[in-house]
């Protein structure tokens, strides 16, 4: 039993080693044995534990990744041509991603900004006081982190599990900094099927290492549009929402291929009255 469990253990390491790879490099086209030269596994033997954990295979979760992005892109850039935002995501041809777009969303990329712009008198009256931004440079920082699949109160269980493992390491869980890394847009991506990343800052006189479910990485320094928000579960979508399909297309910036991350003060997900203050960062740069 106890092999078993270091097996399962040694699979989502090594998962979310190459999963790090590929939301760190949008734009490149990974291919299955590049992927699995980086955790020393074979071709085969790699795909099948990765479908196994994620539910797709390597090449389906890349293309969908790409596409999600490409998405964002669409909407939140709207002076970018679709040529440029189809680079940036690892197309090489006009056809092959207008298909997969088409194939996935159910519109081609034109259509997608066209139905957007149908829908642009959104009711954002829920944010009684103006958003308060500053533009910033974030420092880089170490991070411990577990994956979640859901958008949800589910989100609690990653939580308990870097709490579990900071217990066991010796660090003070309610003294460190908690970050969470949004993967997907809620607007258009299913809730349940949104990837989120619970991080928490790691202290910098000692060493840690990757534990099972528990990665450790450095989230890399980001030039950032930062909003101050509280409110309570569920306002932070809609906040999104405001940010994203609002704010930043009249703004001088779009968005960055990074996600957007956000910076606990008090965390929603593990609070009991599910309220949250917290600073949202948004990675841009000028158009």
């Amino acid at each position: 039993m106890k092999h078993k469990i270091n097996t399962k253990n040694d699979h989502i390491e090594r998962v979310n080693e190459v999963l790090f790879y590929i939301h760190g490099a949008i734009g490149k086209n990974f291919s299955v044995e590049e992927l699995s030269s980086l955790v020393a596994m074979s071709p085969f033997h790699f795909n099948r534990i990765f479908k196994e954990q994620i539910k797709e295979s390597v090449h389906a979760y890349i293309k969908r990744v790409k596409l999600e992005h490409a998405a964002n892109l669409l909407l939140f850039n709207p002076d970018a041509t679709i040529t440029h935002i189809m680079h940036e995501v690892g197309f090489s041809s006009n056809a092959s991603f207008s298909q997969a777009f088409k194939e996935n969303f159910g519109v081609t990329p034109t259509k997608w900004r066209e139905v957007d712009r149908a829908n642009e008198n959104r009711d954002y009256t829920f944010a009684n006081t103006p958003l308060h931004v500053k533009i910033c440079s974030m420092p880089s920082f170490d991070v411990a982190y577990v994956r979640h699949k859901g958008y949800d109160r589910s989100i609690k269980m990653a939580w308990l599990k870097l709490q579990a493992w900071a217990l066991h390491e010796g660090i003070d869980f309610a003294q460190q900094k908690m970050t969470g890394l949004h993967h997907s847009n809620p607007r258009f991506v299913e809730s349940s099927q949104c990837h989120y990343v619970a991080c928490l800052e790691l202290p910098s006189h000692q060493k840690f290492y990757r534990s099972g479910e528990v990665g450790v990485m450095r989230i890399p320094p980001t030039f950032c549009a930062v909003f101050s928000l509280q409110g309570k579960y569920g306002d932070l979508k809609k906040y999104m929402d405001v940010i994203y399909h609002d704010w930043l297309p009249k703004s001088v910036y779009e968005k960055a291929a990074l996600p957007s991350f956000a910076l606990y003060r008090k965390n929603h997900f593990i609070e009991a009255d599910e309220l949250f203050d917290l600073d949202f960062c948004v990675p841009v740069r000028f158009k």
